[in-house]
């Protein structure tokens, strides 16, 4: 069965039990930290994937690091996921249910990427318009690429609105190569 799969059930029926429960704030903040975790330690998901470790071995780690950090209900989980030998799966669980969450909070994680830095106003004014746009809270992140000359680049979800200076030369560029054809009799 597909990784991604398998994450988004296990991470569908905590989330789930977290809402009915009232507590998907603290198994969101348990998600984030843990995504960290794995981002930062590659050690750490190597240690989870390996077959060589003993889930006793796994389950204890995973306590010593966050029990005292975590959510009861979150560490009771892991610990299923342990006995399982689910535990590979952590960390796009993890990922899945800070999605989850967000599409809950209609949070919408939306992606700038400007040539230079961009000024506070820049970055309310493309909040609100996305906010108007789409009636959620918007989660803005920015990106600098100085490759795009100017303008800007708009991710959100699968979708994109590229603005920037590099994307209008490129298509007159391959512009130009078309009329180049035609007039070769192409």
């Amino acid at each position: 069965m597909r990784i991604s799969l398998v994450s988004e059930r296990y991470a569908k029926a905590l989330f789930e039990l977290a809402v009915e429960k009232k507590q998907e704030d603290a198994i969101y903040s348990d998600a984030r930290e843990l995504v960290s975790v794995c981002e930062e330690n590659k050690l750490f998901v190597l240690v989870l994937k390996s077959p060589v470790i003993s889930n006793e071995k796994k389950a204890k780690i995973l306590n010593d690091l966050f029990e005292k950090r975590f959510n009861v209900m979150t560490m009771r989980f892991l610990q299923i996921l342990v006995r399982k030998g689910r535990e590979l799966y952590i960390p796009e669980i993890a990922r899945k249910l800070i999605s989850l969450y967000k599409v809950f909070k209609e949070i919408l994680p939306v992606t700038l990427t400007t040539a230079i830095p961009m000024t506070e106003a820049i970055r309310n004014r493309v909040s609100t318009i996305m906010n108007d746009y789409t009636k959620w809270q918007i989660e803005l992140d920015q990106k600098i690429d100085p490759d795009i000359i100017g303008g800007f680049i708009l991710n959100w979800e699968d979708l994109q609105y590229d603005a920037s200076i590099y994307y209008q030369i490129e298509r007159i560029r391959r512009g130009s190569a078309r009329v180049n054809l035609y007039k070769k009799g192409f």
